[in-house]
């Protein structure tokens, strides 16, 4: 079943690229309603160290002792039913990590009660409109980079943004990074590539973390790059109370990641309005945390060499 919608979906996707409503930017491209225009913001490991100034108190903060999050893969918002489960998942929620989010009004409009605050690194545009993954958030971030990795096979990149928001009463500041991932490889050379990228920038950051998204991790081969990620940066995955997340030979293509913070409620939710199912979770700021020393080495997996 699922080599049939891969073929399909491949299909589409050449489709769509070749046609008029399909074109992809020059590099890496943030938009933001904070912004009067695109901001051309790429990530590298001289990026966090940078950024990492203590905030004034005038800056909004995030409450350490209650963050919640919702992690979706919102399927372009195609579907008929898609509008009234969004605009009832963001209620309450911190933060709102989108994949395959698109630059329209019926995204971006329910964002701005709660989460006004909003980044999104185009992948590339879809009838005139940015699509990629979205960051929004209920506080502005102190600071905003993109990555992107291109499909080798169809050519359309994937995106991944990370943001950095201070926390109250709290010399610490966290980092959140959105992430969808390259699907359709032969190999996994591309896909390590990219988690590689990602975490050359996040290792360099010493406070609390937060890694969510579509990991596309369809494979053994995938989920060992994935784990080796984890061991590196020092990551916890969720426990994952119930089997809603969608899978794929066998495999679950969405995670949630998280260090120097605590759990203190998680749910993935079924639903009809997209392909994937979203990811809900609250966390506190860890009694025990210690920034982990950002000059450790990176360990390597072997296909990173």
């Amino acid at each position: 079943m699922y080599k049939r919608t891969l073929f399909l979906s491949l299909i589409s996707l050449f489709l769509l690229l070749i046609s008029s409503c399909v074109s992809i930017p020059p590099q890496t491209r943030l938009i933001s309603p904070m912004a009067d225009k695109a901001v051309f913001s790429e990530c590298n490991i001289n990026s966090i160290p940078a950024s990492l100034k203590a905030p004034e108190t005038s800056f909004k903060q995030l409450d350490p002792q209650h963050i919640s999050i919702i992690n979706w893969n919102i399927y372009k918002a195609q579907r008929d039913n898609w509008s009234s489960d969004f605009k009832a998942l963001i209620k309450n929620q911190n933060l709102v990590l989108l994949q395959e989010a698109i630059n329209r009004p019926d995204i971006t409009k329910p964002l701005q009660t709660e989460q006004p605050h909003w980044h999104l690194n185009t992948a590339f545009y879809y009838d005139n409109h940015e699509a990629g993954v979205l960051t929004a958030s209920s506080i502005p971030p102190i600071y905003s980079c993109g990555l992107r990795a291109t499909e080798p096979l169809i050519r359309i990149p994937k995106t991944v943004l990370i943001n950095l928001y201070p926390l109250k009463n709290s010399s610490q500041v966290l980092l959140v990074a959105n992430l969808h991932s390259i699907n359709f490889t032969l190999g996994t050379d591309a896909y390590a590539e990219q988690i590689l990228a990602m975490s050359s920038v996040i290792k360099q950051h010493s406070g609390p973390v937060i890694i969510a998204g579509d990991f596309n991790s369809w494979s053994n081969a995938r989920i060992e790059i994935i784990n080796t990620m984890v061991n590196t940066l020092s990551l916890k995955s969720l426990a994952y109370n119930n089997h809603n997340r969608i899978r794929v030979f066998g495999h679950a293509l969405d995670h949630v990641f998280y260090r120097g913070l605590e759990i203190t409620a998680e749910e993935t939710l079924k639903v009809s309005s997209s392909d994937h199912n979203p990811i809900k979770v609250s966390f506190r700021l860890s009694a025990q945390n210690k920034p982990v020393n950002p000059n450790y080495a990176l360990r390597l997996h072997p296909h990173y060499k």
